[in-house]
């Protein structure tokens, strides 16, 4: 009996065509019945959706800030330079396939966030600054990384953290910043930061290094004799002769060569002159052992502001100011309390 080598041909087509199908479904991983382990949502600006983890996987479709995914599956990729982790995802829209995991964060860390943010959400900005390197966000100081943030992102400060490094890590740790007295324990200095509204994570911890304040203009010449703004508040606007809005501004500085704790050491109240044209000083308080926040009012309800000291222990004293404007020009700054007296310890004589 003679084969019909046409029909033979088909059938051997046919069959490699389905071996192919079969292998190219196993090696895209696709979201299948395996069950959801974790719902997630994009941070990246943009990110692709992948058939696989391979180099030359197939687009699936783009993704953008905010959208929620659900997750199924984990892997690691070596590469030449590094190990990348993935997520096995399928979108609200129902496409499913791969995306890197440092573009989504885990829906459970957002709404830890998102609590971070809200304990903050009324407070006045302590100060502002843009990272100098891509730095790493973390929940708290020193605590878990969610996310990397790129060089040249504006934050904004409203509190700072102090961590112990631990020894075997403070050669390598290039944020360690301080080592206290003579005890050579190095330390880290965090800012707690808020980010722009449109950003899916809000709120997180910094490595104070990584970050360089934008002192505003109009207050930076009073930086010098070994002082630095170390933050500011801005207390309330005023207007020029033209009608232009100037910010008038709570400064905190600080000398260079203090340690420990202590956030600032001086305090400015600077005011916008419309009849002079420029800031003048409305009050000035110095020695001082401030750490942040600054909010603004009184606890007796009167207008101003309050800071926080630090006493003799070591525990911090709301401290309030009462600010009075008799005219555009003229204000006057009252500490509504006495001075914090705290007694230095004697000079430590060092041994030949």
């Amino acid at each position: 009996m003679s084969l019909n080598v046409s029909r033979i041909k088909n059938f051997s087509l046919a069959g490699l065509s389905l071996v192919f199908c079969s292998l190219l479904l196993t090696s895209c991983n696709l979201v299948g019945s395996s069950a959801k382990i974790n719902d997630g949502v994009v941070i990246a600006p943009k990110a692709i959706l992948r058939s696989s983890t391979a180099m030359v996987a197939l687009p699936v479709a783009e993704l953008k800030r905010g959208d929620r995914l659900d997750i199924y599956e984990q892997a690691e990729v070596k590469t030449p330079t590094r190990i990348e982790e993935w997520y096995k995802v399928k979108t609200v829209k129902g496409d499913s396939g791969w995306i890197e995991a440092r573009y989504v964060v885990n829906k459970s860390v957002i709404d830890r966030i998102e609590a971070l943010f809200q304990q903050t959400k009324d407070l006045p900005s302590q100060g502002q600054g843009r990272l100098k390197v891509q730095a790493k966000l973390r929940i708290n100081a020193g605590g878990d990384v969610v996310t990397y943030l790129n060089r040249g992102t504006i934050v904004e400060i409203v509190g700072k953290a102090r961590t112990t490094v631990k020894p075997e890590a403070a050669t390598d740790n290039a944020d360690a910043d301080d080592a206290d007295d003579d005890t050579g324990v190095k330390t880290q200095l965090w800012l707690q930061v808020r980010m722009p509204d449109s950003e899916v994570l809000r709120a997180g911890w910094i490595g104070a290094q990584q970050v360089e304040l934008d002192v505003p203009d109009e207050i930076l010449h009073l930086e010098g004799d070994g002082r630095r703004f170390t933050g500011w508040v801005v207390y309330d606007q005023s207007r020029t002769k033209k009608g232009e809005i100037k910010n008038n501004y709570i400064g905190l500085m600080k000398s260079v060569t203090t340690e420990g704790p202590i956030d600032f050491t001086r305090l400015w109240f600077l005011n916008y002159s419309p009849e002079v044209g420029r800031y003048v000083n409305g009050g000035l308080d110095d020695g001082l052992r401030g750490v942040l926040p600054v909010t603004l009012g009184t606890p007796s309800g009167r207008k101003g502001f309050t800071i926080q000291e630090l006493d003799e222990n070591g525990k911090t004293v709301a401290v309030a100011y009462e600010v009075t404007r008799s005219s555009p020009d003229k204000v006057t700054v009252k500490r509504l309390s006495p001075k914090i007296q705290v007694k230095k310890p004697p000079k430590k004589i060092k041994s030949k």
